[in-house]
């Protein structure tokens, strides 16, 4: 009974540490996909680097810098739902992901949504407060536009 209890002992830490191991490189894989992924949207591929984040996304789900860099691929190709989809998925999964927050702000501008667009500045500007003279002015400009009667 005792070699039993240590096989099975053995076994469940084997297989811990081949999850943490493929955590690890799953990590890794994310990673080398955003980069990937970067690449392709420096030269113009937005296309290609979608395909990269999606997978990015799909190794890592809990990668918010993935997400967040979905969202801004897609926001590229004008796809401002489905950016704010990836934006609030890497919200979910950080918080204090100003980066996301600043980037649904500018889908909810191409979707008309100036309310919710101001509202996620505000956030970002909470989160990062090195940030507040660049979003006070884009705030500006949305306050602006409301009260010019909002015209886009």
């Amino acid at each position: 009974m005792n070699a039993r209890n240590d096989r099975l002992i053995q076994t469940i830490l084997l297989v811990n540490l081949w999850l943490c191991g493929w955590a690890w490189v799953q990590a890794g894989d994310a990673d080398a996909l955003i980069a990937a992924g970067e690449s392709k949207l420096k030269i113009g591929e937005i296309d290609a680097a979608i395909v990269d984040l999606r997978q990015a996304v799909v190794v890592d789900p809990a990668s918010s810098r993935a997400q967040t860099r979905l969202g801004g691929a897609l926001l590229l190709k004008q796809q401002n739902a489905a950016a704010i989809d990836a934006f609030r998925a890497a919200i979910t999964l950080s918080a204090n992901n100003a980066d996301a927050f600043i980037g649904m702000a500018i889908a909810y501008l191409h979707s008309g949504d100036d309310a919710l667009a101001r509202a996620a500045l505000e956030e970002a500007k909470r989160i990062d407060p090195t940030r507040a003279a660049k979003i006070d002015e884009l705030i500006a400009s949305i306050d602006q536009r409301a009260m010019s009667g909002g015209a886009h």
